[in-house]
């Protein structure tokens, strides 16, 4: 038996239901999977259940890639997808800000409270128009909601 990483059985049968929960659960962010039909859902990894068939493939730019992963079984399926999101790295956005003092001062708070956080600069209308983006990773989203709130962080209007 192998451990999933938050110490679970892995022969343990697993519902989608189940894990949808134990994903947001380990700081997974859901902007980079899709539990069910993908919808209108780009550049993420899928698990659906199609024509009796559990299937977890990559889409991009509305097409579907060859299925990684393809079976009967919900709990193998689920089980594998479990594996293959852990295995990414989760970065959650905090804040958003025309201004990079604003952009720094929020790392510096949540590195305060212990929360390692980094910034992107964007261009965001050009190159003379820059957006600074704050993230956290994994399960430091919650001790960042913990201290801002369930929102992202912007400039005040």
């Amino acid at each position: 038996m192998t451990p999933l990483p938050d110490g679970q059985d892995a022969c343990a049968p697993m519902t989608v239901q189940a894990l949808s929960r134990r994903l947001l659960e380990q700081g997974c962010n859901p902007a980079r999977y899709v539990i069910g039909p993908r919808g209108q859902a780009s550049d993420v990894f899928c698990l659906d259940h199609r024509n009796g068939r559990w299937r977890v493939f990559y889409t991009e730019r509305g097409r579907d890639e060859e299925p990684v992963h393809a079976g009967d079984d919900e709990a193998q399926a689920c089980a594998f997808f479990f594996r293959l999101v852990m295995s990414m790295r989760h970065d959650h956005c905090v804040g958003f800000f025309r201004c990079e003092t604003q952009a720094r001062a929020l790392q510096g708070r949540l590195q305060e409270i212990g929360v390692t956080a980094w910034m992107d600069r964007i261009p965001y209308g050009g190159v003379l128009d820059p957006r600074f983006k704050v993230f956290v990773t994994g399960k430091a989203i919650f001790a960042a909601r913990a201290l801002l709130g369930p929102e992202q962080v912007q400039d005040p209007d």
